[in-house]
């Protein structure tokens, strides 16, 4: 059992989510910086069409990014509503349901993207050299896709099984191999993106090993036990029924850049799909951060929510919002004072792209306040096992208002509209986001 200093619904609120917040805040930096540096690498050391071949691709990612939240954020916060109510036994079933249905899916998914590659690529508009980079990218990628994917599932868990530094330890563990491999299969074995592939598939290997060492641990405050055990129906439909929202999020992400991809590239030209590519690996650290902030409020919301502590629940939410507001805001002004510095370590010797560039990431940050907001009530609704509410805010921000302003702010304004998508999207759901916060509270939560 866990000691008392540990008890999600003992210990002061503030010491609780800030044992969590400070490990989730820096694993997502380091994995920010990852990114980053991974960027950095295919832009100055391939060039600037490898960029827009890994845009291409980042649909991949999120097909399986989608599918592992849904079972690793579904799963936990089902389990931790259990271990709130002291449903031990329960919460042991539910993860251990929830890893053989990820190894299951994850693997056929796996299977059946190696044979539709080629098609895929060819429907998304690919062609000439962005479509052979891109291919190449993925040939050495899909491999490794089942073990990326355990990754989020096992982080999920083992975060709510009160053990955040290990996944902030795997994480970082994970950045830093990448990091290294980058700099030996695209510098020096000159690879390419096969090689920054090759980089991130064999970070994710390290990154597994890493996690499954909480299970050999001998600290009495984790509970969950590695096994796998027989699939039942009604189990996997209520992690995938509670995790629906986070796999709403990254959907809708992967639809959006597909669509934004195919636009930008059939009627804007291949500068435009590069400026969105940049803006999205450069805005990953907004993202990440706020996701940060939503992680560590949530096991303390589904745990506490469990435990019928109402008072702590809002307590975690609040804490939450204001860090969040606070980093958006950040993270705003930051863009505004140094956009085109941030674009100019990824391109060089073409101030027209720059230019282009800078306007987009600019846009993107400028959204991140309202973001905090609609990222942490779509989490906290999420953590009460009220996914309904949850699903509609995801898909309004990030797939309905983004692509109505992509197809009607250009019309009136010109190209450079498409930039204001970000903002605009955010703005509106922030509305639907405080509506239903607030009809919450009128029923007592």
């Amino acid at each position: 059992m866990p000691s008392s200093k540990d008890d999600l619904n003992q210990a002061p609120i503030a010491q609780t989510f800030h044992r969590y917040l400070i490990p989730a805040i820096a694993g997502m930096l380091i994995k920010c910086v990852f990114i980053f540096i991974d960027t950095l690498f295919i832009g100055r050391l391939v060039g600037s069409d490898a960029l827009g071949a890994v845009s291409l691709v980042i649909p991949y990612f999120s097909v399986f990014t989608a599918i592992a939240m849904m079972f690793g954020i579904g799963g936990a916060t089902w389990m931790s509503i259990e271990m709130g109510k002291r449903n031990l036994e329960k919460g042991q079933d539910i993860f251990s349901q929830t890893l053989t249905l990820s190894l299951f899916v994850f693997t056929l998914l796996s299977a059946v993207c190696w044979f539709t590659l080629d098609a895929i690529l060819v429907t998304m508009g690919a062609e000439g050299p962005i479509y052979d980079l891109s291919r190449e990218y993925m040939v050495y990628l899909l491999p490794f896709l089942t073990c990326y994917s355990l990754v989020w599932v096992l982080s999920s868990f083992i975060r709510n099984d009160r053990n955040p530094k290990l996944a902030m330890i795997a994480m970082v563990s994970g950045a830093l191999v990448n990091i290294i491999f980058d700099t030996v299969f695209i510098w020096w074995l000159d690879m390419g993106v096969g090689g920054a592939a090759l980089a991130t598939g064999l970070s994710q290997c390290v990154m597994i090993a890493i996690l499954l060492s909480h299970f050999f641990s001998n600290k009495a405050r984790h509970t969950l036990v590695l096994r796998l055990a027989r699939m039942s129906r009604e189990t996997c439909l209520k992690v995938c029924q509670i995790g629906t929202p986070s796999f709403f999020i990254e959907l809708a992400l992967t639809i959006t850049i597909v669509v934004f991809n195919v636009v930008l590239l059939n009627y804007y030209g291949e500068d435009y799909l590069i400026a969105y590519s940049l803006s999205l690996n450069l805005g990953v650290f907004a993202l990440f951060i706020l996701l940060g902030i939503s992680q560590a409020c949530q096991p303390l919301i589904s745990y506490n929510h469990g435990a019928g502590s109402s008072q702590r629940v809002q307590q975690s939410l609040h804490l939450a919002v204001k860090y969040g507001v606070l980093t958006g805001l950040i993270l705003a002004t930051l863009a505004l004072l140094f956009s085109t510095q941030m674009v100019q370590w990824f391109i060089v010797d073409d101030s027209q792209l720059i230019n282009l560039s800078s306007d987009a990431v600019r846009w993107y940050f400028l959204a991140a306040p309202i973001m905090a907001i609609n990222i942490i009530i779509s989490t906290y609704f999420q953590a009460l096992a009220k996914p309904r509410q949850s699903s509609v805010l995801s898909l309004l921000r990030g797939l309905v208002f983004v692509l109505t302003a992509l197809f009607i702010l250009p019309s009136i304004w010109g190209s450079a509209a498409i930039w204001w998508s970000f903002v605009f999207a955010e703005t509106m759901t922030v509305g639907f986001s405080i509506y239903y916060f607030n009809r919450l509270k009128h029923e007592g939560y």
